[in-house]
C-alpha cells in the first residue's frame, strides 16, 4: 500500500529541496547538505517505504555527495538507495554504484559492477551517462 504524505510534509519537501538546490548552485555545499537532510528527515518512518519520495531523495543525496566528491557519504547513501529499491539487483542502482565507486577511485569494484551490468544488458545501462564510464569499462575489458 502506498503511503500518502500530508500537504505539510509535501510543502516541506519542496521547500527544503529547492533551497538545497539553490545553495548548491551558489557553492554553499554545507548549506545545501543541511537542506537536503532536512527534506529526508521530513519523511515519516519508515523513511525507506515512502513511495517515490524516498527513492528520489536517497538517489539525490547519493548524487549530491558524488558530485561534491564526498564519496564516503555517497557510498553510505547507496546503501539506503538499495534498501529503498528493494535490496535486490537493479540495473539503475547498480550503475549508480558503479559510477560512485569509479569516481571515488575504486576502479576494481567499479569494473566488477560495470562488467556485471555489461554482461547482462550490454551498453544499455551506460546510455545517457558520462562517456567516461563506458570508455573505462571498454578499455579495462578490451571490449
Amino acid at each position: 500500500m502506498k503511503s500518502i504524505l500530508s500537504p505539510r510534509i509535501l510543502e516541506k519537501l519542496a521547500r527544503e529541496t529547492a533551497a538545497g538546490r539553490e545553495a548548491w548552485k551558489n557553492g554553499a555545499i554545507g548549506e545545501a547538505e543541511k537542506h537536503f537532510l532536512e527534506a529526508w528527515n521530513a519523511l515519516p518512518d519508515p523513511k525507506t517505504k515512502q513511495d517515490f519520495y524516498s527513492q528520489d531523495l536517497s538517489w539525490g543525496m547519493t548524487a549530491f555527495y558524488q558530485a561534491t566528491q564526498q564519496y564516503d557519504k555517497a557510498k553510505r547513501w547507496l546503501d539506503i538507495v538499495r534498501q529503498v529499491y528493494g535490496g535486490g539487483p537493479d540495473a539503475s542502482v547498480d550503475f549508480l554504484a558503479g559510477t560512485v565507486t569509479f569516481d571515488s577511485g575504486d576502479l576494481g569494484e567499479a569494473y566488477r559492477l560495470f562488467d556485471d551490468l555489461f554482461l547482462r544488458y550490454g551498453s544499455r545501462p551506460f546510455e545517457g551517462s558520462d562517456s567516461k564510464y563506458l570508455k573505462f569499462y571498454q578499455k579495462a575489458s578490451k571490449r
